[in-house]
């Protein structure tokens, strides 16, 4: 077995999970450590895309932060454990981390799919969305101006600090927040959410993976930027094409068979 090895090299609990896990897993097979957190224990260390090539199974130590960061490179099977907060996407707690991996070698598990967003900024496919792509105001306490449309027709025209356009993996998360609402990871959908629209009628709405999405600035708008899960904000203009759309890639997990609702109830319910 072939195993990549990702973990948040900024958390002392988890290089130390991550240390403890590449000496156990160096044990069945070889093991690709990301080189961030290599060079801090001194493995060898490689990058998310050599990882993605050479590891048959990819095991992420952190939150769910850290496994978004994976899922922009990785397109392999992810074993998740949580030395994190919440953890949501992850399988299992850091303490159960050897047993969970014993079951993987084993066999005793199935892999899950969730729907990824495609981007595409003035015709560049920027990396897929796992969790959510948002437009936002980048002036703090200032609206920027939008419309938004489904396959070229106007949906809705509104000021707001920006939009959501989540995944069902992702309507648990920044879209929830905004009022969105929860989508069965089973749904072939998409969350539209405004972030504080300054618009009774701005409602959140859900709309099918196959559908094209336009976010189109208006001119009044000022500051805006474009972020995907979280991470590497690039600005854009009114004059910026946005157009997202589901992804013909998946995230890819490894599950030991809780459900998606008991998942909810244990982590969102409380």
């Amino acid at each position: 077995m072939k195993w990549g090895l990702v973990c948040n090299y900024h958390v002392k609990k988890a290089c130390s999970t991550g240390k403890d896990i590449y000496i156990f897993l160096k044990e069945t097979g070889e093991v690709f450590a990301e080189d961030k957190f290599a060079e801090k224990q001194g493995f060898k260390g490689y990058s998310m895309q050599d990882i993605n090539k050479k590891a048959d199974i990819v095991v992420t130590v952190g939150g769910d932060g850290t496994i978004l960061r994976a899922l922009e490179k990785i397109e392999k099977p992810i074993f998740a454990i949580n030395s994190g907060g919440m953890g949501f996407l992850t399988e299992v707690e850091s303490k159960y981390a050897k047993e969970g991996l014993q079951r993987v070698i084993d066999g005793k598990y199935n892999i899950e799919e969730r729907s990824k967003l495609k981007i595409i900024v003035d015709g560049k496919r920027l990396p897929d969305a796992a969790n959510e792509v948002t437009v936002q105001t980048s002036r703090i306490a200032k609206m920027i101006y939008l419309q938004v449309l489904i396959d070229d027709e106007l949906l809705e025209t509104f000021g707001a600090d920006g939009v959501i356009i989540a995944t069902p993996t992702g309507s648990t998360s920044y879209a929830l927040s905004a009022g969105g609402p929860i989508l069965d990871p089973g749904v072939n959908a998409m969350v539209i959410a405004p972030l504080a629209p300054f618009k009774l009628a701005a409602r959140p709405w859900v709309v099918p993976l196959d559908k094209k999405i336009s976010v189109k600035l208006l001119y009044k708008s000022k500051g805006s930027k474009i972020v995907i899960d979280g991470e590497s904000p690039m600005d854009v203009t009114p004059d910026s094409k946005i157009e997202i759309t589901g992804s013909e890639k998946k995230g890819l997990f490894i599950r030991f068979g809780e459900s998606f609702y008991q998942m909810v109830r244990l982590k969102l319910v409380r």
